[in-house]
Order: structure tokens, then sequence, then C-alpha cells
């Protein structure tokens, strides 16, 4: 396992991080044991999902991946609910289980839902949810995999090498070989990663970079949630999101950024000054790891009232917080890690307090944003209509946002506790007001803007047919 991956691994055994992809389809003639029957065929075919954690005994190395067999209980067909409001409780429940790697890296959840499902009327849906382990797979990577369970069978079958059978002895003997040349290639990798750091400073302090994003006070969405979670899923046209020079992404952020400070402000909130967001951004070169992505935080602009300037903002802050983090430093910093030996990396996690509380903070809402592809998933024979995601909640960020598109669909998936948004419904409609309010400022439009580089992979943006 790499070392960011590792690192994943060992922190999600203190903190929840498994990502939750939400698929509904249209209703077919097939059963949900059916479908799980003919998914965990498919499954079988898929690689990744073969793969389960083991670790080295002594925590000597880093943790291996190695082969699973996949079994029925690979996929749970959910007692059937008869509304969609009865799947929104499903749902934030099933957000507060976890996985153990060790056993499996992933699950998929099936739900019948009677009516009400968003772009199927009053006609039944079946609603897939694909749990996966963060160290599995980053947004892209788990997108592909939903993809190949409900893509073609060319998606299924691109195979990968199969992991050799898993000899703890030997991945002990692997581990102490390794280490002298690890210490040595770190000894290494330390001088530029300390000489590229020194750089960042004086680019930054010259003004030649964007400087680091400034801490804010914490607000009422960083609160501590509770043990339950709550979830809504706004589900919209991508073209009432985009704009000239306007992405999805960004379209979204803005519509959160009208709908958040409206919700503080009906919840006797003062307004805040300064507003920001967490956003996941890819890294830029070659991947070394399955998680191959940053976080970053992008000013809001809650002071600008003209929603096209608004949007505008936002792209600039996102595009110059890109602009820091792709620096030397930053890649030098990810050659370094890769030198350091497991123990060490494992102790550091250890050390880590991930119950404290900070006095500032970087965000006050969180942003992923995936694009995953074009519409022509089905289950059952029933065609996919729309795709949702929920990152997970921390003890300062209760309140996150999921902007997920397949085909022409987006979706803004909001999750967060009753003890920090304590009026969800409120802001599903004041964020569908949002958006009804960002599309009209940026116009009706013709085409779709180029792609934008700064999420893990902007919400589709291919050409228009006219």
């Amino acid at each position: 396992m790499s070392p960011p991956d590792a690192q994943t691994y060992w922190i999600s055994t203190k903190i929840h991080s498994d990502q939750f992809l939400l698929y509904c389809f249209e209703d077919s003639a097939d059963s949900t044991a059916e479908m799980s029957r003919s998914l965990i065929a498919r499954a079988a075919l898929v690689a990744d999902l073969r793969l389960k954690v083991r670790d080295v005994p002594f925590h000597a190395d880093y943790p291996y991946w190695v082969p699973m067999d996949i079994g029925a209980d690979h996929v749970v067909a959910h007692e059937p609910l008869e509304s969609w409001p009865d799947c929104l409780l499903a749902v934030g429940e099933l957000l507060t289980e976890r996985l153990d790697s060790r056993e499996s890296p992933w699950r998929l959840h099936l739900f019948a839902v009677g009516r009400g499902a968003p772009r199927c009327g009053d006609a039944p849906a079946v609603v897939a949810v694909l749990q996966v382990a963060h160290a599995l797979a980053d947004g892209r990577g788990a997108s592909a995999l939903a993809r190949a369970l409900f893509g073609g069978q060319a998606a299924a079958a691109r195979r990968s090498p199969r992991p050799a059978p898993w000899r703890p002895v030997s991945a002990l003997a692997l581990a102490a070989a390794r280490l002298p040349a690890q210490l040595a290639s770190l000894a290494v990798a330390a001088v530029p990663a300390h000489r590229t750091h020194r750089e960042l400073e004086r680019d930054t302090a010259a003004g030649v970079l964007p400087p680091q994003p400034p801490s804010l006070p914490k607000g009422p969405t960083n609160a501590r949630p509770d043990e339950h979670r709550s979830v809504r899923m706004v589900v919209r046209d991508a073209a009432e999101l985009r704009g000239p020079g306007v992405t999805v992404t960004v379209g979204a952020m803005t519509a959160i950024s009208l709908a958040l400070t409206r919700y503080l402000e009906a919840q006797g909130n003062e307004l805040p000054a300064n507003l920001a967001a967490e956003v996941t951004v890819a890294k830029s070169g070659q991947a070394h790891a399955r998680n191959h992505f940053r976080n970053v935080a992008v000013d809001l602009h809650p002071d600008l009232a003209d929603l096209r300037e608004r949007a505008e903002a936002i792209a600039a802050s996102m595009a110059s917080r890109r602009v820091r983090g792709e620096h030397s430093a930053a890649a030098a910093a990810d050659r370094a890690l890769r030198s350091v030996p497991g123990p060490l990396v494992r102790w550091g996690v250890e050390q880590f307090d991930f119950g404290a509380i900070p006095d500032t903070v970087t965000g006050n809402t969180v942003v992923s944003s995936v694009d995953r592809g074009p519409a022509d998933l089905s289950l059952g024979g029933g065609r996919v209509r729309f795709t949702a995601g929920f990152p997970a909640l921390s003890q300062f960020m209760g309140l996150t946002h999921g902007v997920h598109g397949i085909g022409d669909t987006v979706t803004i998936g909001v999750t967060t506790s009753p003890s920090v948004l304590a009026d969800i419904d409120a802001y599903e409609a004041m964020l569908h007001e949002a958006i009804d309010e960002v599309g009209a400022a940026l116009g009706p439009i013709g085409w779709r803007g180029a792609p934008s580089p700064d999420t893990l992979h902007s919400v589709s943006e291919a050409p228009a047919e006219q």
C-alpha cells in the first residue's frame, strides 16, 4: 500500500471517512434479490473489488492489498421503502456505518423505493449506495468502481494483476530489508523538500505566489455533529449551474454560498463577513497512490450581492488556491512522504488528537465535486436517473456538500447532523431557490464551459448538442 493510502487507512480507524456513492435507477422487472446475484457476479470481474487489507505483523511496514473472495454479504438488499422521505432516513442511518477494510473495503446497499424519488415521479425506483473505504479509492476511483458495476460488460472486465498470496513472514522480511533504503531515501528527499519549502515562503513574501488563506473563526456549521446524520439531495439540470466562464462546480458553490448565508440569517445568526469552503482538488502529475488529491480553502464571497460577480470571485479564489497547491514544494513533500518508513507514518497518526477542536478553521463547509460520466448506467434493466454523494462530517465540520453529475443531471448532496442544521428542509428549499437565482444571473447559454482543472473531476463540461 502506498504511504498516502496507508495513512488514509490508519486515519479511518480514528474517524469516519467512508465514501457513499448513491445512484438512483428506474425500477425494473428484476427483484432486488436478482439484482444482488447479478452484481456479485459482476464484482468478481473487477480487480479492485477483489482486494482487502492485511496489516504487517507488529506494523513493521505499510499494509498490503491481498486477494479477497466476493461473497453474498457484499451486496445487501434492504427492506423495501414506501417513499423518498423513507429513503432519506435510511441513507442517513447508513452514513453512520463504518467498513473494516481487513474484512472488505466496500459494500453495496440496495433500496427499493415505492414512490417520490427525484426524476422518477410516482413510479418506483431502485437506489444503490456503494460504500467504499477511502484507502481503496478517491472520488474518481470510487466512481470508476461504480461504473464497472453498473456499466457495460467491458467496464467490468478490465482486469489488473492479482496480488500475490499473503505471507506475513515474507512481509516482515521485506520490511526489514527495505528499512535501510527507506531511511537513506528519506535523507536524500528531505533536502529538496526543505529547499522548495523555503522557495515557497520567498515566493509568497515577494507576491509571486498567492498567500496562504487566512484562518477563520468557527461558525455555526463548524459545531460538533452528534451521532445522527441527515441528508438531502437537490437534483437539477447541469445547465442551470453553468454560464460563460463558470463551471458547474463554481455555479454550485455560488448557490451554496447564497443559501448558506440566508439560512444562517434566518436562524438568527449574524451574516458572516467571511465564508469559505474546503474543496477537494486533484493533484497534477502522475498518481503514485489511489488517493491523488488535496484540500484547499476557497472563499465564497458572501459580501458580493451580484451573483455573477460572486461566481467570478469564487472561480478566481479556486484558481489562486490551485496555483499555490501546484508549487514545487508540494510535489517535493509528496516525494519525501513516499520515503518515510511505515512505522513512522503510523506513529504520527497515533499521536494526532482527532477529537481536538481548533480555535479557527480553514472552511465553514466542505464541497467535493466529481463528474461520474455519461448517463449510460443501468441496474436490472432500469436506467440511471441521477447520482449523489455525501462527504463525511468531522468533529468541527457539521455540514458538507457533494456536487455529483451524471449525464446532464447534477445533484448537490447535503450531509449534516440535526444538532448542527436544525431545519434541513428549509436549507434544501433555500438551495433550490439559490440555484434558480444563480441560473438567472448567469443567463441562458447554448454551450458548456471549458473543463475546470480545479476539482477531482469537474462535472460534465463537454460541448452540448444544439
